[in-house]
């Protein structure tokens, strides 16, 4: 028999046992729909990395370890959200209200309760639990840690969370027994972020045991779920699976013996989410729902751009370049791409606007410029050529009646679009080789053109108000030190400009998936630029590779 008085001070787990804690709700906290929550718990490994789902009641948990390690391994903790805004949605609507409904959490706080610090004990006793965001890297300079907990890792700064890092290499030598660093995460993508920290641990999974059949496994979607009975089945006899069998698993490490101690946790544990749950979540948005539901990163061949999908679209024929469009990303270097219905078929660099200009002037080309970071330039040329140059505003207005909107009266010069779904549409056109490239692959690589669009990804955000969007980042853009993307984002604002020369938004495209004796033979270009396979026919042309959509691109 576990005397819980005694083992509440060497772990959280029996405190919140012996204590009878309730959560922020009011709800005890019990571990007998719980139990995959338990180990964690107990663990005070050094390093500790979860991969987790949303509504678990794994930030509940976060937040009695750290009041735990304060009053009884008299350690000081720093707790870092993503951002200010979050620490007070935080703090005052989960932190506060647990300690104050629990006399045991009540009675050994400090003298100091505010929205970023809270002391436990008294006196020369007292340590501390600094709530912190992760994007004020220099409060953390000052202060001293045993601990560091990182939640919604993926989401932070990365470069400020290793400063806080820092903190602990002085405690460990005072205090070899702490120097923790644990990291706790929503995932984004595959092996990035808290992913690629979980990778790295000893990737604890949890097994259950079908009650009929014996079979041990993990619970995944959908092999666990029967779409029809809306049920939790075995993935051996295919029966389904009762709660006790959900509820009484156990974490079983899948390599022994490494230092940081991992978890993956998912709603498909929680008994009291049921099977269709999950299939409603399921036939949403695919990054929240494997990020939110699944507790697992997501990479879909539809919110990227792999080497390999632009490498399918590249078709080097010769382009008639009449009804030219020209999108220019704004910059210390300005970076352009040139096209038409037929496909891209130039690009580049340059310091130079008359360069700019006289390219537009060249093509008699509809040209959309960003407006950012040096709004004049872009804008003398919009008011110099109405009607053929266009001033481009990102917008996060979700009220757009279109992806794109173009100006009117005084706004004529300017074009706005809502700048997630504009990127998921060409996105979506560049992996579905509705846009070709006339050039050749040495070409695309000596404008490190796959390189820009490799640094884009998509992740999903959630705002104050809780509610949760996809946005795409660039690498490195959260620790300041954010990689050359700009060729990607003049491909967005080329295909802005397209919408001005088309007047469906389709594209002409060579038809990829017939069999290669259907694929009308190329047009190459000799480096004399005489034609190959004959004299080039432009109407021939569209009739070979003309295929319509049955919706326009920039209103899918």
């Amino acid at each position: 028999m576990i005397d819980l008085s005694v083992g509440q001070q060497f772990n959280a787990g029996a405190f919140v046992l012996y204590n009878h804690i309730v959560n922020e709700n009011g709800d005890p906290i019990t571990f007998d729909r719980h139990k995959f929550l338990l180990d964690f718990y107990m663990d005070e490994s050094p390093e500790i990395v979860a991969v987790k789902c949303s509504q678990v009641g794994f930030s509940t948990a976060a937040i009695i370890k750290s009041a735990h390690l304060c009053h009884y391994k008299q350690a000081n903790v720093i707790y870092l959200l993503p951002s200010k805004s979050i620490v007070k949605d935080f703090v005052i609507p989960k932190v506060d209200p647990l300690i104050s409904s629990n006399p045991a959490l009540k009675n050994m706080m400090g003298s100091t309760d505010n929205l970023g610090l809270k002391s436990f004990g008294i006196g020369a006793l007292q340590r501390f639990l600094y709530f912190r965001s992760s994007w004020d890297e220099d409060s953390g300079i000052s202060l001293s840690a045993h601990v560091v907990i990182s939640d919604e890792y993926d989401r932070s700064n990365k470069k400020a969370v290793d400063t806080y890092q820092t903190r602990l290499d002085a405690s460990r030598l005072t205090r070899p027994d702490l120097g923790f660093d644990w990291r706790f995460s929503n995932p984004t993508f595959d092996g990035a972020g808290v992913d690629e920290l979980y990778q790295g641990s000893d990737q604890k999974r949890w097994m259950i045991k079908c009650s009929r059949c014996n079979h041990h496994q993990q619970l995944t979607w959908p092999e666990s779920i029967n779409m029809q009975t809306e049920e939790y089945i075995c993935k051996r006899c295919y029966r389904p699976l009762s709660d006790l069998d959900r509820i009484n698993g156990e974490w079983v490490p899948t390599y022994l013996g490494r230092r940081r101690s991992g978890y993956q946790i998912s709603q498909l544990m929680a008994t009291w989410i049921p099977a269709s749950e999950i299939i409603k979540d399921s036939k949403g948005d695919q990054s929240i729902f494997y990020n939110f539901t699944l507790g697992l990163p997501f990479t879909s061949k539809d919110i990227q751009v792999s080497r390999e999908a632009i490498i399918k679209c590249i078709y080097p024929t010769a382009n008639p370049m009449t009804d030219v469009a020209i999108g220019v990303d704004n910059g210390k270097t300005m970076n352009y791409v040139i096209g038409n219905k037929y496909g891209v078929f130039a690009m580049g660099e340059t310091d130079d606007w008359l360069e700019i200009e006289n390219l537009r002037n060249q093509y008699d080309a509809y040209m959309v410029i960003d407006s950012n970071p040096y709004p004049t330039p872009p804008l003398k040329l919009a008011n110099k050529y109405p009607g053929k140059v266009f001033v481009h505003w990102y917008s996060d207005d979700t009220k757009l009646a279109e992806v794109i909107v173009w100006g009117e009266d005084e706004k004529r010069t300017s074009v706005f679009s809502d700048r997630t779904k504009i990127i998921d549409a060409v996105v979506a056109d560049i992996n579905a080789q509705d846009i070709l490239f006339n050039m050749t692959l040495d070409e695309l690589e000596n404008h490190e053109y796959l390189k820009h669009w490799a640094r884009l990804y998509r992740i999903v955000v959630e705002s104050d108000k809780g509610i949760r969007k996809g946005v795409w980042r660039t690498i490195g853009q959260e620790t300041g030190t954010k990689k050359p993307d700009h060729k990607a984002h003049a491909t967005i604002l080329w295909k802005v400009a397209m919408q001005q020369t088309l007047s469906r938004g389709q594209i002409i495209k060579t038809p990829m998936n017939k069999p290669k004796n259907q694929i009308p033979k190329a047009l190459y270009v000799n480096p004399d630029e005489t034609i190959v396979n004959g004299s080039f026919n432009p109407q021939q042309m569209v009739q070979q590779m003309f295929r319509p959509k049955s919706k326009p691109w920039y209103k899918r």
